[in-house]
């Protein structure tokens, strides 16, 4: 496993966005072993960021952690095939000649800022957080691929964008039913139907509140009914 000071140095120039970060991460396999966990930590901070879904839908705690956990995973197998997309545009249209399992690494660890996901949490704040992290995940990823594969700035750009632009599609199309697959891990990990969409929570909270949120009632008068 990579030591704590090797990793910290990473984390740093991954926040940073020092190019350097993308050869370091590739350098051993404990680098790797760490990006893909860097990855997975990020996805339950995200997830852990959007739990007031969970709490409005009033998932029970052992379902709550549970679907944690599986929003992780997905979270991180999003990246992968994200990562693998990047890879196959790479490689016919710039004629990169590096494996799939470098970039994959490269992607992972540039999830680093998203580490922070968990502040989404915060009323107000959450979106703009959210939206900030998103971006520097961005630009790290950017910077890394650049790095990695030796290419110009808007050739990383265009590889990012046309890599994610060809995992959509393959979503819309024969991803389909890993798609649906996911949507029934998310309904099971939380053990009830998941409302989602705001205007729904939002009558959710209105017509079914939760039983500590109400106010007091005044104490009766003695010779009240």
């Amino acid at each position: 496993m990579l030591g704590p000071g090797a990793a910290f140095e990473l984390l740093t120039s991954v926040l940073q966005l020092r190019a350097g970060f993308a050869h370091a991460v590739v350098g051993s396999v404990a680098a790797v072993r760490f990006a893909f966990l860097v990855l997975v930590l990020a996805g339950l901070s995200e997830a852990a960021g959007e739990s007031v879904v969970l709490f409005l839908n009033r998932v029970r705690p052992r379902y709550f952690a549970r679907s944690l956990v599986i929003n992780a995973l997905i979270f991180a197998f999003t990246f992968l095939f994200l990562a693998a997309s990047i890879w196959l545009v790479a490689r016919f249209a710039f004629r990169a000649e590096v494996g799939l399992t470098p970039i994959a690494a490269v992607v992972a660890v540039a999830q680093a800022p998203r580490l922070l996901g968990f502040l989404a949490f915060l009323p107000y704040f959450g979106l703009p957080v959210s939206v900030l992290l998103w971006t520097w995940s961005l630009l790290a990823t950017a910077r890394g691929v650049a790095a990695l594969l030796d290419l110009a700035p808007w050739q990383a750009a265009a590889t990012i964008a046309l890599g994610g632009l060809l995992l959509l599609t393959m979503q819309r199309t024969v991803g389909r039913p890993l798609l649906a697959l996911a949507r029934l891990a998310r309904r099971r990990a939380a053990g009830v139907e998941l409302v989602t969409d705001r205007a729904r929570l939002r009558e959710l909270v209105d017509t079914a509140p939760d039983p500590g949120f109400h106010a007091p009632r005044a104490p009766r008068r003695r010779g009240e009914a």
